[in-house]
């Protein structure tokens, strides 16, 4: 990977150029890389997994002002938002209970 200075003669650069060349900046570095498309090999674990995360967002979605609310204050003082708390919980609740969906509303525990 090439660290760059003054990419595209530029002082800074993201994205994309074509399906060439991406830039990009990765803790204050600047670097430039070939554009790659992603394996997506749709495993049935990644399938799953999708799914509960799909899952886990409507639920959020649906939940009131009050529960994400909740969340929020849980999530205080850690380097996560109340809507990151709630998915990781959420999904790690769908996983120990193979694909249950925790009662309504979910709250922090």
């Amino acid at each position: 990977m090439a660290k760059v200075t003054a990419p595209l003669f530029s002082l800074d650069a993201s994205g994309g150029f074509g399906e060439t060349i991406v830039y990009a900046k990765w803790k204050g570095i600047r670097y430039a890389r070939q554009y790659v498309i992603p394996a997506n090999p749709r495993t049935a674990q990644q399938l799953t997994q999708r799914s509960y995360f799909l899952q886990g967002v409507n639920a959020w979605h649906g939940e009131d002002a009050a529960t994400r609310e909740q969340w929020n204050s849980a999530a205080q003082g850690r380097a996560i938002s109340g809507f990151n708390l709630y998915m990781q919980r959420y999904l790690r609740y769908l996983r120990e209970n193979n694909g249950t969906a925790p009662p309504s509303p979910f709250l922090p525990q």
